[in-house]
């Protein structure tokens, strides 16, 4: 079996942090500090230049918008009503927009580069060629919104639990191929990270399984409810067993704000796919049967 070229994750990202594209699910009852760490991950890639584009599908997003203020989230990017489709459908129609238009202003500088070598050689340029580039008082470059790259996307979905949102086959199926929005025609996609905040991880109105099968990474805070911890463990221990799942759980959450970070798609130079908080790794014993 040949194995394609390639990654699963488009963009490079500074050695502490997480791979893009992210499918993150925060998970904390109220008041636990969801939003918070949600903010500091998405901080933190955007303080390393790794994301542009910030969506947000949220009843209560303007009423908590002071925490997200410094990411100059345009208003037309937030969405408030999760009872029908037009708000996934529309982060969608963005995503593919962003792509069109990156394609298009490729085109426009390569005809304008082929533009420049003739005028420096003093080649016959035709009256079209020269319209097409013309403003009126010169010949400037094609100009783009995000000077040329792939912009790094994300969307936030806060305060959705309860709503058609998580039962949308549409949403479900934007969380699958998240990776593969705003296709490009010569192949690959621009994709977008996701960032969900719930307060409930199975229970009713919990998270479907399609959602959680598709699951990057996870930030779990403390959680009273065994039978909940007990299917988290199951389904996000990845290679260690459940207890010892639990264990390297109860190492991380000591403060009354401490969280698990779980990383499903490690790097190969981080030391664990476990953490206390975002800085602190936690490498569990793992025991080996003969």
């Amino acid at each position: 079996m040949v194995v394609p070229e390639g990654s699963a994750f488009r963009h490079e990202t500074p050695e502490h942090l997480p791979k893009l594209h992210q499918n993150c699910l925060f998970v904390g009852k109220r008041g636990s500090g969801k939003g918070v760490a949600m903010y500091n991950m998405i901080k933190r890639f955007r303080d390393s230049g790794k994301m542009d584009r910030i969506f947000v599908i949220s009843p209560t997003f303007n009423s908590n918008k002071k925490l997200m203020e410094e990411f100059n989230i345009d208003p037309k990017d937030v969405y408030d009503d999760l009872d029908n489709d037009k708000c996934i459908l529309s982060v969608i129609e963005a995503i593919e927009s962003e792509a069109r238009e990156l394609e298009t202003y490729r085109a426009l500088m390569k005809q304008y580069q082929q533009f420049k070598r003739l005028m420096d050689r003093g080649d016959h340029i035709s009256d079209d060629l020269l319209e097409s580039f013309y403003d009126g008082s010169g010949f400037p470059p094609p100009q783009h919104r995000w000077g040329g790259k792939e912009p790094v996307m994300g969307l936030i979905v806060d305060d959705a639990q309860g709503s058609s949102l998580f039962k949308s086959r549409k949403f479900q199926n934007f969380v699958i191929r998240h990776r593969h929005v705003g296709a490009f025609e010569s192949g690959g996609a621009l994709g977008c990270s996701i960032f969900m905040c719930v307060q409930n991880y199975t229970a009713q109105n919990g998270v479907p399984r399609s959602i959680r099968n598709n699951v990057t990474s996870m930030v779990l805070f403390k959680t009273k409810d065994e039978k909940e911890l007990d299917q988290v463990s199951r389904e996000m221990s990845g290679e260690i067993s459940p207890e010892q799942f639990v264990d390297v759980y109860k190492q991380a959450i000591r403060e009354p704000h401490d969280f698990m970070f779980v990383d499903l798609h490690k790097k190969a130079n981080q030391p664990s796919m476990f953490r206390r908080n975002f800085d602190t790794y936690l490498v569990p014993n793992i025991v080996k049967n003969d």
